[in-house]
């Protein structure tokens, strides 16, 4: 049975955005999303990484903009791309990337929310200092 679903347009871009890259339909797309976040997640430690810096990124407007943080000091440098240096902060990175590739909207951003870690798929935020 079909069933249709509505979204907003951004949303609707985006799922086909990764319809495309992982070569399925839509309806395909939404149901490996939906089958991801079923699955229990794996225990985590709430540490932080005791040395170097931890690589991340965003994919924000369909550009990947990646980076390092630094879970010593807190401070997340871009390496590449739109915005690319060092900020104090993650949110003043996150502040920077939309400042660069949208510039008519508010930057305002949450960077523990923004920032993705490379190696876990996980938001920074899992590695905050309490």
């Amino acid at each position: 049975m079909s069933r249709s679903l509505a979204v907003d347009d951004a949303t609707h871009a985006q799922v086909y955005l990764l319809a495309r890259a992982w070569e399925v339909t839509p309806g395909e797309a939404v149901r490996r999303l939906v089958e991801h976040f079923q699955q229990p997640s794996p225990a985590r430690t709430t540490e932080a990484p005791a040395d170097g810096p931890v690589a991340v990124h965003v994919i924000y407007q369909s550009v990947r903009v990646p980076g390092r943080y630094d879970p010593t000091t807190q401070a997340l440098t871009i390496t590449e791309g739109p915005a690319a240096g060092s900020y104090r902060t993650p949110s003043g990175a996150a502040s920077a990337v939309l400042q660069a590739l949208k510039p008519q909207v508010k930057p305002n951003r949450n960077g523990w929310g923004f920032w993705t870690v490379d190696e876990t798929g996980e938001l920074l935020q899992t590695l905050r200092r309490r």
